[in-house]
């Protein structure tokens, strides 16, 4: 997703469907995060980093429900037990 800012790319349908599809689901997002965590922690990481960069403004629920995700899977990559 990194094209959208030197493509000038800022269609935000591409980001909601990528987060419903891929992160939201949980059954899509679970057997992401067991087949590869980094992979799932970039896929959620580009999401916010569209949002931070103004090309995805998602809805505060879903804002931060990715930021959740984000954190809770790369403390599981990085070994952290809370």
């Amino acid at each position: 997703m990194d094209y959208c800012g030197t493509a000038d790319f800022t269609d935000c349908w591409v980001y909601e469907q990528a987060a419903d599809t891929y992160v939201l689901d949980e059954e899509m997002a679970r057997k992401l995060r067991e087949a590869n965590p980094e992979a799932f922690r970039d896929i959620v990481g580009r999401m916010l980093e569209a949002n931070g960069r103004g090309f995805w403004l998602p809805d505060a629920d879903k804002l931060q429900h990715l930021r959740e995700l984000y954190e809770l899977t790369d403390e599981k990559i990085e070994g952290v037990t809370v």
